[in-house]
Order: C-alpha cells, then structure tokens, then sequence
C-alpha cells in the first residue's frame, strides 16, 4: 500500500513539472502571436509614417528584426518584454499591453459602456476572447520586469493628492481650475464640486483659467459636460475629422466610419498628411455638440493652460478650443493623439495578452494630424515647472 501511495504522489510530482513546462509558450505560439499583431497593426494602424518622420523609426520594415528578437526569448517574461519593446518602438502612448494589466477595469468599463448606451460591444467581446487567469499572470510578469515598488509612505501621499482644486483669486477678479486627470471615475465624484463652482460663482470673476497641465486625459464628457456646458448658453456643434484604414478590425470596432466618409478634398484639409491622400484611407468627418446647462454665456476671458505632458482626452479638450475659439490656449505644445475615439483592442491567440492601439488618426482644424504637430498654443509661455508657467500667465492677465 506505502509503495503505491509512494508511486502516487511521483507521479503527481511529474505531472505537476509537466503542466509548469507547459505552461509557457512555445516557440511556434510566439511567432503566431507576433505574426498576429503585425497583421493587425500593419492592417489598421494609422501612425507608422508619422513615427518614421518624427523618430526615424521604420516599424514595418524591422519586422525580421523584432521577429528575431521574438525568437531569442527563453520563457515567457523574456517573451513579454520583447513585446512591450516591439510596441514602445511605435512611440504612442495610447498602443500597450494597458488592458492585460487591469483586465478587470477595461472589462467592466466596455460592459458598463455596452449595457448602458448599447456601444462596446466589439470590444467587451474581444476582451471575452482572454480571461483573468491569463491576464493576472502577465500582469505578475510585467510587474516583476519593471520591478514595480510602492511604499506605505508613497501609497498614502497618492490617496490624499486631490483630482479637482478650486483657487478663487477675488482680489484679481481669476479663477482657477486645476485638474489633474479626465479619468471616468472621478467624473461623479468632481461634478458636484464644478457644478456649484459653475452656478454660484464664475460670473463673479472676469477670468477663468483651467489648468490641465500634467492630464494626460481619461473620458471626454469629463470636461464636455461638466465644464464647457457652463460655459455656454447655446447648443454648441463643432466638426471633428479622422482619417482612417479600411481594415476588418476597423469595421468592426467603428462601423460608423464607413456609413458616412469622403475625400479630404471635399473638407479642405489644407495641411493632411501625404499618406492620407492614398486609397489606403479613408476621411471621417462628424459633427459633435454639446448642449447647455446655463442660461447665459460666460462674458469673462478663458484661458486654458497646458504643457508637453497633455494627452488623449486633455488633448481632446486643447483642440476643442482651438477648433471653436471658446478660449485661448496658453502653454507649450502638447503631447498630442487626443483627437479619437477608444483605441482598438487585440487579442493575441496563444498568450492571451490584450494590446490597445489607436485606430485612426485625428486631424487639427488645418487637417494636419494631432498626433504630428500636436496643439500648438495661442501664446507660449516656457516655464521650468507648473507652478511657474501658472504664475506667468497670472501676471500677464494682471498686467493686461
């Protein structure tokens, strides 16, 4: 009986070596996985001419290259970082492995998104093509390789640092409003706060100055509803335009898109990229408009502040007032790629790994693309820190 519970538990301990073995990818599921992902960006991803010219980084033609490196990798951490490289070489903040890393928070997100407005449901099923399991074991992995370590001192200073602050000046007749992120879950917790801001006190002040220096973006109703809506007395429209590839995974994440498209000829794009005048694009132009909660305009100046660290839906917020002249851009150029809508989503087959990409590419009021120039500012101000640019165009406003 000893011997064969002894046979027993050997036999176990060897199933168990096995499955751990077999647990990490093979070298042909690497190759699948990155030939997928280089399908699938080659396919709709719009900025590889934009990095080649900004960063001499030719994406496409170093596949044998990253192919190689994919190939070089002995497990599965290895695997991973070769991935993260082969993305951060197309230079965008908006293309990552983000959703594999919280999984939950994307999944919920889309599904909540999809439930509620009938939207998302491309990406609520891609997401469903991985699950948990995977996406917590790769997150493990990616923490280990960037040797992620937060302090109980640091943790407690994050939780006490405020999204949204206030700062009435009354003796200069300014207002300011700071915000760090347009992340979607503040958006209920800070609506109360500007609403009363709004309502009770703006036209108390001549000038208004949001501070977005450091957002690097979150939800666009963010500031759409609950700033600019105060700001208005009039439903306000405003044209938005993407140029875009007419992929499989396009249609199915933007079928919109392809109802409603046309030559950038026909828009006056004066500056639009060379590669958007090719067959491989298509030009999307929408109209946007956001409805008033106020009954009267604001008479006083806005200015919003901004710095090179803006992003994504902050961006988003920088181009809307270059585009309707609501108020006047005062900083350093931005970081760019806030003209768009979510990025894509991608499932790769064997490690279940979820990369986000952007898919289109949005375009300034002069048809150049955002993710190129950027917004430029209406007027400069070179400052060694937030702090500083602040007070500089504090003074200007007092000085004028």
């Amino acid at each position: 009986m000893m011997r064969k519970i002894v046979v027993f538990f050997l036999i176990v301990i060897a199933n168990l070596g096995c499955e751990k073995k077999s647990s990490q990818l093979t070298t042909k599921e690497k190759i699948e996985d990155f030939e997928f992902l280089y399908k699938e960006l080659k396919e709709s991803y719009p900025y590889f001419h934009i990095n080649k010219r900004l960063n001499n980084i030719d994406w496409l033609s170093n596949k044998n290259l990253y192919l190689d490196n994919v190939l070089k990798t002995k497990n599965d951490k290895e695997f991973l970082n070769a991935i993260n490289e082969i993305l951060d070489d197309l230079n965008n903040d908006h293309t990552d492995i983000y959703p594999t890393l919280i999984y939950d928070y994307f999944l919920k997100a889309y599904q909540r998104g999809f439930k509620k407005y009938g939207l998302y449901k491309a990406y609520v099923e891609e997401l469903e093509k991985t699950n948990t399991i995977k996406t917590n074991y790769w997150s493990l992995i990616d923490k280990e390789l960037k040797k992620i370590e937060v302090s109980n001192k640091n943790l407690k200073e994050t939780e006490k640092e405020v999204n949204l602050i206030v700062d009435e000046k009354k003796e200069d007749s300014i207002a300011i409003i700071k915000i760090r992120s347009f992340s979607y879950d503040l958006i209920e917790q800070d609506s109360e706060k500007l609403q009363i801001f709004f309502q009770n006190k703006l036209n108390d002040y001549s000038s208004l100055i949001i501070d977005i220096q450091g957002n690097k973006g979150g939800d666009t109703s963010y500031w759409s509803d609950n700033i600019i809506s105060y700001l208005i007395k009039d439903t306000l429209k405003y044209t938005v335009n993407y140029g875009y590839k007419t992929s499989e995974r396009i249609k199915r994440f933007k079928p919109d898109y392809f109802k409603k498209n046309g030559s950038y000829k026909d828009l006056g794009l004066e500056k639009i990229p060379q590669e958007l005048k090719s067959q491989e694009y298509l030009i999307y132009s929408t109209k946007h408009k956001i409805n008033p909660k106020s009954n009267q305009r604001y008479q006083g100046k806005v200015f919003l502040l901004v710095d090179k660290e803006v992003y994504s839906s902050a961006e988003a917020l920088a181009h809307f007032f270059k585009t309707t002249k609501i108020g006047m851009v005062i900083g350093e150029r931005t970081n760019g790629d806030g003209v768009g809508t979510d990025p894509l989503l991608l499932t790769l087959p064997n490690s279940g790994l979820v990369v986000r990409f952007t898919g289109e590419m949005g375009l300034n009021p002069d048809g150049s693309a955002n993710e190129e120039t950027k917004t430029i500012p209406d007027i400069l101000i070179s400052a060694k820190s937030p702090e500083e640019r602040l007070n500089n165009l504090l003074s200007e406003i007092r000085n004028n």
